[in-house]
């Protein structure tokens, strides 16, 4: 019980500071990166609680977010792609830049996860932007650089960096913030075993009372004492 508690209350704090983080993103001048912070409280909320916690965090924060902003390509890129990111890049928490095979794995799993849901991002704000969506106009920024195909490029290469700093982060705080597990408890009662009790072997007499040595000898009681000292 008292675990449950321990990773209801730590899933709590982090889906608040994502909450934090979604609101300084819609109300602040500022860009996508409180939304980066606010996958890194999901992801958190999955490496220390669960994968369950991790997702009604990211629930709850979408949740709230849309309650505080609304309709916003903002609100689209953290339901989108930051929400879902928190709980991907726990899924790829194994896979570290640092080694070869792991590190191209990861490269490849992120472009993919990335160009993918900035895909679904661009396509949502087209097609709802009729309805008002506010926020950031990925549309005309679009249409800056040369189309989504060239903006698609320069989403991943600045995205992929921000992974490879994910990982650090997550490594250097996940070693300050250890992983709430179970602990057991000692057995009671029919289930303890007890300890085995090492007792000397017992000593084999003869019919006259002398005690019976490993070489087949024997010896009376009073000179085992003698002998013994």
């Amino acid at each position: 019980m008292k675990t449950v508690t321990r990773k209801l209350t730590s899933a709590a704090v982090c889906t608040a500071l994502a909450v934090i983080m979604c609101v300084c993103t819609a109300y602040l001048p500022l860009s996508f990166m409180p939304l980066y912070i606010a996958a890194f409280c999901i992801f958190s909320a999955c490496k220390r609680s669960g994968l369950a916690y991790g997702i009604l965090c990211a629930l709850a924060s979408i949740g709230l977010m849309f309650l505080m902003t609304g309709l916003s390509v903002k609100w689209l890129l953290f339901v989108v792609m930051f929400a879902p990111y928190g709980i991907v890049a726990y899924a790829m928490r194994k896979l570290s830049y640092f080694k070869l095979k792991t590190g191209i794995a990861r490269v490849v799993a992120a472009t993919v996860f990335f160009n993918a849901t900035f895909g679904a991002v661009y396509a949502i704000a087209v097609n709802v932007a009729s309805v008002g969506t506010t926020g950031l106009d990925v549309v005309a920024w679009a249409s800056r650089v040369g189309g989504y195909a060239v903006f698609a490029v320069i989403a991943t290469a600045v995205l992929l960096p921000l992974d490879f700093m994910f990982t650090v982060f997550s490594d250097v705080v996940s070693k300050r913030l250890p992983i709430i597990s179970e602990r057991k408890k000692p057995p009671v009662g029919a289930d303890a075993v007890a300890p085995e009790k090492t007792t000397a072997p017992e000593s084999e007499y003869d019919i006259f009372g002398y005690e019976i040595t490993e070489k087949g000898g024997e010896r009376k009681d009073g000179e085992n004492k003698d002998k013994d000292k």
